[in-house]
């Protein structure tokens, strides 16, 4: 069978348990932890199916990544007793029936999304036929680059909500000084590398689908929006919004 359609199927399949699992315990928030999940199951396709030092670096990188991100969602998931707000919120607006919306809207748009984000992965696991350059090494540091931009601005944030005493109180120190969001920016600038990575492979000009995806989706869709909703009546966060970029660093801010 074609890799494509075996990770396909394989990612039809997860989503559609994790769909199960939503219904039985009534929480769409499951699939922020799928989909760190779901990279794992294309860089794992996809390392067995085309070995070659470079598919295998990358699905390494991926695997890393995807790991990283599934338990630090995780861990927040197992922490909350209820559905995260933003998922009862879409429930609230969804008509007809529920199952059908969370199938169709959150599950399965979700794993269409995730495909095109890893189209980069795709593509070396169907044509890379072994060999790298100087402008693959490149793609590697800017992955590392952007991993560590993430792993810290995560570690910083999470330091800041253990130690402080008013939920109103935002984060301005550290990375956050320079972007509201460089988690968001590490993990967009990660995906930029891979690409990059795959630079030489046969038909790798289609896999800028992967960081063009998800830059979109995290500055403009799912990412920077939806975490910012809670803080518009915020005056601190209105004042820090005003000087900090959303998610490219200004790094002359003073």
């Amino acid at each position: 069978m074609n890799v494509f359609l075996v990770q396909i199927l394989s990612l039809f399949i997860f989503f559609s348990a994790c769909f199960l699992y939503a219904v039985i315990k009534k929480r769409n928030d499951i699939a922020d932890v799928a989909w760190g999940l779901g990279f794992l199951i294309i860089a794992i396709i996809g390392a067995f199916y085309n070995p070659t030092p470079k598919t295998l670096i990358i699905a390494i990188l991926v695997f890393i990544w995807g790991s990283r991100l599934a338990f630090h969602i995780g861990k927040r998931f197992l922490n909350k007793k209820e559905e995260d707000h933003r998922y009862q919120k879409m429930r609230d607006s969804w008509k007809g029936s529920q199952n059908l919306n969370s199938w169709v809207r959150v599950f399965m748009l979700q794993g269409m999304l995730l495909v095109f984000v890893s189209t980069s992965v795709i593509i070396v696991t169907k044509f890379d036929q072994g060999g790298f350059t100087y402008i693959n090494i490149i793609g590697g540091l800017i992955w590392l680059f952007g991993f560590c931009f993430e792993v810290i601005g995560d570690r910083q944030l999470k330091k800041f909500i253990a130690k402080r005493e008013n939920s109103r109180e935002i984060m301005t120190k550290g990375l956050w000084k320079y972007t509201r969001h460089p988690n968001y920016f590490g993990e967009a600038v990660l995906w930029w590398g891979i690409f990059i990575m795959t630079w030489g492979v046969e038909y790798f000009w289609l896999g800028i689908l992967s960081p063009l995806t998800i830059t979109i989706l995290l500055r403009f869709v799912s990412g920077v929006p939806m975490a910012e909703q809670r803080y518009q009546d915020n005056k601190e966060f209105r004042e820090y919004a005003k000087k900090t970029p959303a998610m490219v660093p200004n790094f002359f801010i003073k």
